[in-house]
């Protein structure tokens, strides 16, 4: 104990010259800071308060407990709060531990993927309560995108306890082939074609024709010095400006609910893996559910007063506003027309038309884009 500092007040008159004298002894003084009247609070080693002390009586002056200071305060604290201490280093090393699972799995932007996703991670094992150390986040981003070909890229990553799988769709590349016997290229779609080059072939059409889709394009026919035909596999680029419509229907009735009068007040605890409750939820035909949760517990595992509130409704058909409902429908279909041309050179979009049939509103938009619309079909053998 004696590398320990302590601290202890000096009371009396004329203090400075036992400082003077405790420097004559050699005795160091660490800290010396004087505070209202007489008194001043002097810290020094554990080792050399006994001589101080001492000094300190025979000159007439009043000396006040040692107190420890630093680490030696701290160490003394613990073991009188030994109870205290024990439980903190217990709840560390539970949160430690549980560091060490994924207790959430999420799963972003996935889209029309996303329960592909969670199906193959259900079947791989990758479920909460998993040890991190099972994971390899390499290897299962790898799979991912082996899974999911149409994809552009995924993924993983590390959020706290919960692996972050996040998925870029993309758009799939043409299916246009590069390798394999001779064959011709033909035209995938109707368009007007811009521009026809070609690699390898006889072209067949030229800029500014309409072509339909099936067209021959380019011919994997080369002629030799001699005229001599020789079969290859056409190859080239057959830029066209093309078109997308999409149609949308949107009813010009809504749903609408109003509550009844009867609510009913139901208390649910629940925890990550399971929920109980000791009221049933009421048999109302339609009810307006509204909850609230309350956090009440738990160190490493939450516990959750949930409140749920649930207002009985009766249903009732309304008609819509026409104008309305028509500029939702146009909306609609422009977004739908959008995500049909996205990674696309478009030149314009539009709607074609929008008529009623019966309570049902139709709204049909159109885009125009550039790409290449050239695909390779093999010759039959």
């Amino acid at each position: 104990m004696s590398g320990w500092d302590v601290q202890f007040t000096l009371t009396g008159l004329s203090s400075e010259k036992w400082l003077n004298e405790a420097r004559k002894q050699g005795i160091r003084l660490k800290r010396v800071k004087r505070t209202a009247g007489r008194d001043l609070v002097i810290q020094c080693g554990a080792k050399d308060y006994a001589a101080l002390s001492a000094l300190a009586r025979d000159k007439g002056y009043e000396v006040g407990e040692a107190r420890p200071v630093g680490w030696l305060k701290r160490a003394a604290t613990v073991k009188k709060r030994w109870g205290v201490a024990l439980g903190g280093v217990v709840c560390a090393g539970l949160l430690i531990y549980a560091l060490g699972f994924v207790w959430q799995v999420r799963i972003e932007n996935a889209g029309p993927y996303e329960g592909t996703v969670r199906t193959f991670l259900q079947e791989k094992g990758i479920v909460p309560g998993i040890r991190r150390s099972q994971v390899r986040l390499g290897d299962l981003r790898e799979q991912l995108e082996w899974y999911l070909p149409q994809v552009k890229w995924v993924r993983t990553s590390w959020q706290g306890v919960a692996l972050r799988v996040s998925i870029d769709e993309g758009t799939p590349p043409p299916d246009i082939e590069t390798a394999g016997a001779a064959g011709n290229v033909v035209a995938g779609e109707d368009g007007i074609l811009t521009r026809l080059t070609t690699y390898a072939g006889t072209p067949k059409a030229k800029s500014g024709d309409f072509v339909r889709a099936g067209q021959l394009l380019i011919e994997g026919v080369e002629r030799g010095p001699n005229e001599e035909a020789t079969p290859v596999k056409a190859r080239g680029e057959a830029v066209a400006r093309v078109w997308e419509t999409v149609r949308v229907r949107m009813p010009l009735t809504a749903i609408e609910s109003t509550p009844t009068g009867r609510e009913t007040l139901r208390r649910v605890l629940t925890v990550p893996f399971f929920a109980w409750s000791m009221q049933e939820e009421p048999d109302y035909l339609t009810a307006d559910r509204e909850v609230s949760c309350t956090v009440i517990g738990g160190v490493w595992v939450p516990i959750v007063l949930q409140r749920e509130r649930y207002i009985e409704a009766a249903l009732e058909t309304k008609a819509r506003d026409t104008e309305e409902v028509a500029r939702e429908a146009e909306g609609a279909a422009l977004r739908l027309l959008n995500e049909r041309l996205r990674m696309t050179e478009t030149v314009d979009k539009w709607i074609n038309f929008r008529m009623i049939e019966g309570d049902t509103i139709i709204v049909e938009a159109a885009g125009e884009m550039i790409r290449d619309i050239g695909r390779l079909q093999k010759n039959d053998p």
